[in-house]
């Protein structure tokens, strides 16, 4: 049976998960042996052995039960990453390939003794009508926990800043309409539907994309078509879970429906996430007094690091 004060969910953002093998459909040229990068076998399951280790301490001696995570290559570094030890064999995943440039996808990762997947699919992300557009899907999960409660859980990985925030933004306006959309249907069978929106938005909880498209506000009193941040308040007192230009950055939330607080059964009481300082294990000090995520590469020089990101979580409660 499932025990609430064990388990949380969680995201994370793996920082280019790639394996070692050409892919001639994807653009990982920098990460193959004799690249710039000089990315080889023994750096691939060093990561690995990372993620393992930083998912490990969250909560020592539970693994999260459901993992949501982003910038992974394909489905054999989602492999080999439940082959590490901590994941006990327990755990299955689900995985799309998309059309994304860089050649990143998501991914979504359960522990098969406590949640049963009943559907799956990729949300295309349309941009200006034009369905040939190449921009990451977003994965859609539904499934039962061992209470058999249906929950309905959305990964995310919107379109980067990097071409400049405000170019930028109708990609990631284009993501909050695919989903939202898709979450409306949801909601229009079941008012009260259990769904859970998480992963890395390249936005603020602030930003239109989230709370104009995407209807996700910060206080707990929501209509049956809008979604409670979880990230909202962590942002307000200004943590982050990514730095980046000198400051940290709220960009990996969880986002959840009014079905997820007032039904009974499986639940989300917090008012808050939570993300995860382990200074020890994820964090380096490079400028003397700045601690900042330990990622794996700058550029082309390997850090030997976790990821640019820090996971983020919240605890399941059981009504």
């Amino acid at each position: 049976m499932l025990n609430p004060d064990q388990q949380i969910i969680a995201f994370y953002n793996l920082e280019n998960l790639f394996d070692t093998v050409n892919d001639p459909q994807k653009d990982d040229n920098d990460y193959l042996p004799g690249s710039f990068k000089n990315w080889d076998k023994y750096r691939y399951t060093s990561k690995l052995e990372h993620i393992s280790e930083s998912l490990e301490s969250i909560k020592p001696g539970s693994l999260p039960i459901i993992l949501g995570v982003s910038e992974v290559e394909n489905k054999t570094v989602l492999k080999d990453l439940l082959s590490q030890t901590a994941f006990r064999g327990e755990y299955d995943f689900i995985h799309y390939d998309s059309n994304d440039r860089r050649g990143i996808d998501v991914g979504f990762l359960y522990n098969r003794k406590y949640f049963k997947p009943t559907s799956h699919e990729k949300i295309p992300v349309v941009f200006n009508r034009d369905t040939t557009y190449s921009e990451r899907d977003i994965l859609y999960v539904s499934g039962k926990f061992d209470q058999d409660d249906l929950v309905h859980f959305f990964i995310n990985h919107w379109h980067s800043r990097a071409e400049g925030t405000l170019k930028s933004m109708p990609l990631r306006i284009a993501a909050a309409e695919s989903l939202y959309n898709k979450a409306q249907c949801i909601l229009q069978s079941d008012p009260l539907a259990k769904i859970v929106i998480m992963g890395d938005f390249n936005d603020l909880p602030v930003s239109k994309s989230i709370t104009s498209y995407l209807h996700a506000v910060y206080h707990k009193n929501i209509l049956s078509n809008q979604f409670f941040n979880l990230a909202f308040i962590p942002y307000r007192k200004k943590f982050g879970s990514l730095f980046a230009k000198g400051r940290w950055l709220m960009f990996d939330q969880i986002m959840i429906s009014k079905g997820m607080m007032e039904s009974r059964g499986i639940q989300i009481n917090s008012s808050r996430l939570s993300i995860h300082f382990n200074k020890k294990l994820l964090f380096y000090d490079r400028n003397r007094s700045i601690y900042r995520p330990n990622r794996t590469y700058a550029g082309n020089t390997y850090h030997g690091g976790f990821s640019d990101h820090l996971p983020v979580y919240v605890k399941i409660d059981v009504e």
